[in-house]
């Protein structure tokens, strides 16, 4: 047998790295690589080996079932490549005027009806943990709309919190990880996320010109306010910093011309955006990145950093006086001052279930009795008002699992490059949770929320199996035999 050069990690319990040898002749000759477990120890992705003539282990051939296990792993692929276009899609169907609202809709009921889908081929597939997942996910959202209904005294209807159906994309990112295709998923995505950067410098530029009219187009617009900004988008915040993070991060390892095309694409869609909080959230990470490239370091730290900022948000909601906002005198600080305000007094009420999801054209006036009061707008604060102390907690869950998913990624047999992109991102939107929760399940941040998730519990699924073979491997190894004969 030819020696071996290849190496991929797997994982015992004890966190020591274990490697696989790949026969390097078989490579060459294009066949699936053999796969030798060291001492006999199957690990990661052995479950799906079988041995067949010759040295090692190969993959089975899939069974051409939908729901079996090991099925249509390009078919998941492709339902969640569907699935988050859709989903992003509705946030610019609101620049084609009232005709858009129709067309978002559409999109946002299709991703519901593709979510609800990955979830059911879950449960076929015996997969019962992140469809479980999923089916909670989508029960809160409409539990939330009715605890509102209940504070509010507004009536109930179904057709509202559409925007939140990201939330119940957990079970459909699982099958892209049971069936491998998870690393080809985050490309599609990269490249939605330089389409996405290409079709809102068109609009931005479209409407400083003129050519794009801002009335009726609520959703999309933000108006000026003294700070010296003018009109602009409302951006998709996922999209630009994955894209962004992902593009620094192939600039570090493997620069080429292409790369700096895709830098100067995302920083000219940065700045039309005008967005000062997340730009200055940013740049410190992706500094942080250049001078040490160890992303599972930065995501540890960064998360001791967060928890700091959490506790800083229950000061302040305990004593509003130290609110940093006092300190700016623009129209968004005041309107977060007021909101802040509204919150340390109210708050309380609705500690155990959260004042709810608004919907209808007041929002939450008939709550706080004033228009510009935005829970989404004051950091964890409004995660405690609007979820209450579950949610507040699901919340920081959420962000601990980004910002330390490396190495979970990496154990999946993801490439650290991947990897290194998706904790960068994780930490950007964690520090700009402390102003603006980007997971809560309106925002763009919701689809990495569940994906984390999903990584949690394939990491967590692929631990056990590894365990369960550990033990069966040292139950049926010649020296307990020996021992089990000679007593």
């Amino acid at each position: 047998m030819a020696r071996c050069t290849r190496p991929e990690l797997g994982l015992l319990k004890n966190g020591r790295a274990v490697t696989f040898e790949v026969c390097k002749r078989q490579r060459l000759h294009g066949t699936r690589p053999a796969i030798t477990p060291p001492n006999g120890i199957s690990v990661l992705h052995a479950p799906t080996y079988a041995p067949v003539r010759g040295h090692g282990y190969h993959p089975p051939a899939r069974p051409n079932t939908l729901f079996a296990i090991g099925g249509f792993g390009n078919a998941y692929l492709t339902i969640a490549a569907i699935a988050t276009t859709l989903f992003f899609y509705a946030f610019i169907a609101d620049l084609l005027g009232p005709a858009g609202e129709g067309i978002r809709l559409s999109a946002i009921i299709v991703s519901a009806f593709v979510a609800m889908l990955g979830a059911t081929i879950c449960v076929f597939r015996g997969l019962f943990l992140p469809a479980l997942v999923s089916f909670i996910s989508m029960l809160a959202i409409f539990a939330s709309l009715y605890i509102f209904s209940i504070n509010s005294g507004v009536p109930f209807t179904f057709n509202s919190g559409g925007e939140y159906v990201g939330i119940a994309f957990t079970g459909l990112f699982y099958l892209t990880l049971h069936d491998r295709t998870f690393g080809r998923l985050l490309n599609w995505f990269f490249n939605l996320c330089i389409g996405y950067a290409l079709f809102y410098i068109l609009a931005s530029l479209a409407l400083r010109f003129g050519y794009l009219d801002t009335g009726g187009v609520t959703r999309g617009i933000a108006s000026a306010d003294d700070a010296g900004r003018s009109d602009r988008l409302h951006s998709a915040a996922l999209l630009l910093v994955y894209g962004t993070t992902y593009t620094i991060v192939k600039i570090r390892t493997n620069f080429r011309l292409l790369h700096t095309i895709w830098a100067a694409i995302f920083a000219l869609a940065w700045w039309l955006t005008e967005s000062r909080a997340i730009v200055v959230v940013s740049i410190p990470v992706i500094v942080a990145y250049l001078i040490l490239p160890k992303a599972e370091l930065i995501g540890r730290l960064a998360f001791s950093v967060f928890m700091v900022g959490v506790i800083a948000s229950l000061i302040i909601l305990i004593e509003p006086n130290w609110n940093p906002y006092l300190y700016f005198g623009d129209q968004s600080a005041s309107v977060r001052t007021n909101s802040i305000d509204i919150a340390s007094q109210r708050v309380w009420e609705y500690l155990g279930t959260g004042a709810g999801i608004s919907f209808g054209i007041e929002g939450y006036r008939p709550i706080s009795g004033i228009t510009y009061f935005y829970p989404v707008d004051i950091g964890l604060i409004g995660i405690l008002f609007m979820y209450g102390i579950l949610g507040f907690l699901v919340y920081i869950l959420i962000c601990f699992l980004g910002c330390t998913s490396y190495k979970r990624i990496v154990s999946l047999g993801y490439t650290s490059d991947m990897a290194s992109a998706v904790v960068l991102t994780a930490i950007i939107l964690s520090a700009y949770s402390l102003q603006t929760p980007i997971y809560n399940g309106g925002s763009s941040g919701v689809l990495f929320a569940t994906m984390f998730f999903a990584i949690a519990l394939a990491y967590s699924a692929t631990y056990r199996a590894m365990n369960r073979r550990h033990l069966a491997a040292r139950s049926n190894s010649p020296a307990k035999k020996f021992c089990e004969t000679a007593s």
